[in-house]
């Protein structure tokens, strides 16, 4: 009988380093499933999405057939009951498309599902291992200004529409620090894989 691969969630708020983490074990071979990425492109490509997108938001909610961004963000950055009813509707798909993914992965001893939500969308239930991402907010604040070209005001929005690292932290079994360099969390992900080799094994 195959062994089961066992999964290990990484979480974080945004701009945390989730991403970046997650990219070090991508690069080892470990298989990464990136919530957040498919959500996005699961909302371009599922008609059904689109159309309870659209119903509840507005036809401004899509721009030339395509998820407008910036039009959502305004909605539900603000309004934690919006940004609940928006997950409501891409979530089931992106279980369905993790399961999926999932399914596919027979070759290594785990894999990784990266997700923003991992506990608001209850799939932390489904992880053997968890490990959340915390970083200071001058620096999360000043990652996202450079990455995704936006104000302050902004990124507090969004912060503040998400669950506290206090909350993740009771939930998770290994913290990580991103308070230093890109080398120093790149050695925490070595190290960390080290440690989910014993484990599994």
């Amino acid at each position: 009988m195959a062994k089961k691969i066992k999964l290990i969630g990484i979480t974080g708020r945004i701009g945390s380093g989730k991403s970046l983490f997650s990219s070090f074990f991508k690069k080892k071979g470990i298989p990464v499933y990136s919530s957040d990425q498919r959500g996005k492109i699961l909302m371009n490509q599922i008609e059904i999405i689109k159309k309870n997108i659209i119903k509840s938001f507005g036809q401004d909610s899509y721009k030339k057939n395509k998820i407008n961004k910036t039009f959502l963000s305004k909605i539900v950055f603000k309004n934690s009951m919006a940004l609940k009813f928006l997950c409501s509707i891409v979530h089931p798909w992106i279980s369905l498309d993790f399961k999926q993914w999932m399914s596919a992965q027979k070759k290594n001893t785990y894999a990784i599902k990266e997700s923003a939500v991992l506990f608001e969308s209850r799939s932390y239930k489904e992880c053997d291992f968890i490990i959340t991402i915390i970083s200071r907010q001058k620096d999360m604040i000043e990652r996202i200004i450079k990455r995704d070209n936006l104000n302050e005001n902004q990124i507090t929005d969004r912060l503040n529409n998400q669950i506290s690292n206090r909350i993740r932290e009771k939930k998770s079994n290994l913290i990580i620090k991103n308070y230093l360099s890109t080398y120093h969390l790149k050695n925490e992900a070595d190290r960390v894989h080290e440690l989910l080799k014993k484990l599994i094994i």
